[in-house]
């Protein structure tokens, strides 16, 4: 039987970043929106974390409804919810009305997140899907440190609302790039794999190796978030910084991580995966402790901010492809119900902390008891994983 033919790669990168702009891509303007609507910030943090929820209730859906119907339709599917739900988000009338907008944007954006994976795999072998799937990842690295500059330029420009203009453009525009790229013949059903998918689970949620693996591996990688969710009001409402400003910082956040998924590559061909773990649990701890500090003695610029937070994300990025490594080795028969668990704790992680970094009246040392708090827990997930397998 003839292969399918390979869709474009640029295809494939705008349908991936559609599901990861929206959350960054919002965050700049977050004190707008608090300022438009007349409330505080835990209120317009509702918008990141339904967000993040969103995906993560996403990955546990789509991979194997896909794999029953096929990529197409649910690409299709998922992608027209997006578009409503981002011309809603614009339009909204209210803070509660633009929430749950958000929460449908984010469920259908995470389609073509997981799924332009799945085409890549069914349309191509060997060194070229390691190849593609690996440039794919970049992309997904290298669009959440554009985004928030992105954002900030919009709502300078046109408003906060035009943010929304933009996502739904997008939208349409990837329901035409589906209709033209991503064929009706799809691979037959395999009636025995989409039975086996709840028993899949229950497999993995019964490893203790394996929930210990994922929970680590959340905590120290998505719980950044909880900074994410409140630099836009500290930035612009303490510091007295423009949305630009904002902008800027994120980037450099997203630089951070960037810098620690290419040490990452470099350092798996020297050392174990368990030191890598350790390694870059270590710097994200350090640095977080550092954070919390500069907060306690009332020491709060935006470098003593964006600072260790860089280098937090510097080893997340470390840690982060080393604990999806061991979490997904548990059970390699698996591995698909594996990465849908493991993805699906990481948003639900990122929207807790996001909701905690709200609480009390000052965001930012709520920001820096969360990441340190998230810190020991990742470790001793790690600890008691690795004791475990022992």
């Amino acid at each position: 039987m003839k292969a399918p033919k390979a869709v474009p790669l640029w295809f494939l990168a705008i349908l991936t970043l559609s599901g990861t702009l929206a959350i960054h891509i919002f965050v700049p303007v977050l004190p707008l929106v608090a300022r438009d609507f007349h409330v505080n910030l835990q209120a317009v943090q509702l918008t990141i974390s339904v967000y993040v929820i969103g995906l993560a209730i996403g990955q546990l859906l789509y991979g194997p409804l896909a794999d029953s119907i096929g990529r197409r339709p649910v690409l299709l599917l998922g992608l027209l919810i997006y578009t409503l739900a981002s011309i809603g988000a614009m339009l909204a009338p209210s803070i509660d009305i633009l929430v749950i907008m958000r929460f449908f944007q984010a469920l259908g954006g995470c389609s073509g997140l997981l799924l332009s994976r799945a085409i890549i795999q069914d349309t191509t072998t060997g060194s070229e899907t390691t190849k593609k799937l690996s440039m794919l990842n970049m992309l997904v690295i290298l669009g959440p440190s554009l985004a928030p500059l992105i954002g900030g330029i919009l709502a300078e420009l046109s408003g906060w609302r035009s943010i929304f203009t933009v996502l739904s453009a997008l939208g349409l525009l990837n329901l035409v790039l589906i209709l033209r790229y991503v064929h009706k013949k799809e691979r037959k059903k395999d009636k025995a794999a989409s039975s086996s998918v709840v028993q899949n689970y229950k497999k993995l949620i019964s490893s203790p190796k394996f929930l210990l693996y994922t929970i680590g591996g959340g905590f120290s990688t998505t719980a950044v978030y909880a900074f994410l969710g409140v630099v836009a009001y500290v930035f612009v409402n303490r510091l007295n910084h423009s949305v630009q400003d904002v902008s800027l910082a994120l980037i450099l956040v997203m630089l951070g991580v960037w810098c620690g998924c290419v040490a990452a590559s470099r350092m798996v061909d020297r050392i174990s995966i368990e030191q890598m773990i350790f390694i870059g649990s270590l710097i994200s701890f350090a640095s977080a402790a550092v954070l919390l500090l500069c907060v306690l003695i009332d020491y709060v610029t935006a470098f003593s901010l964006i600072i260790p937070v860089m280098v937090y994300c510097f080893g997340a990025g470390i840690t982060s492809p080393a604990a999806l490594s061991k979490a997904l080795s548990i059970n390699p028969l698996v591995a698909g119900s594996a990465s849908g668990i493991y993805g699906f704790t990481q948003m639900l992680v990122g929207a807790l902390c996001t909701s905690l970094a709200g609480l009390g009246g000052d965001p930012t040392l709520a920001a820096a008891v969360v990441l340190i708090a998230a810190c020991l827990i990742a470790q001793v997930s790690f600890k008691v994983a690795k004791a475990a397998q022992r």
